[in-house]
């Protein structure tokens, strides 16, 4: 049964993100990190962190306070997830999808959906913009 819910809130999942190009999945890197071409981890939508600074991202997402404070990587995926390449992670405020525990690395974001693309997915993704300090993701 549980299966069963599962598949249809990755067929709902799967269908937001063609609903609008503001629902469109992207992911968040620090500029520390080496540039991908393929995109693992977790994504949240265009919408959640499209005009906003990168410390207002930071506290969206629910990352550590200056975690994205060289800059920050955005990327879009070539094609969307299929629902057997990702896991449903729920909001920011849970990291990692589970409630939060005090003095974890990840602190509670403010609420942006999240969800997870399995390692070694593989899904071509490419670089959509790179955002300096003080910055904004257009």
């Amino acid at each position: 049964m549980a299966h069963d819910h599962e598949a249809v809130l990755k067929r709902q999942v799967i269908a937001y993100w063609e609903a609008s190009p503001h629902n469109r999945p992207v992911k968040v890197t620090a500029v520390v990190r080496d540039p991908m071409f393929w995109t693992e981890g977790f994504i949240t939508c265009y919408k959640f962190v499209a005009g906003r600074t990168l410390e207002e991202v930071e506290k969206i997402l629910g990352l550590p306070s200056g975690e994205l404070g060289t800059g920050a990587y955005f990327y879009e995926f070539m094609r969307l997830p299929k629902a057997n390449e990702f896991e449903l992670k729920g909001y920011s405020q849970c990291p990692d999808g589970k409630p939060w525990v005090p003095g974890s690395k990840y602190p509670p974001g403010l609420g942006a959906a999240q969800w997870r693309i399995h390692k070694n997915t593989f899904i071509a993704s490419r670089l959509a913009a790179v955002v300096e300090p003080g910055g904004k993701f257009a």
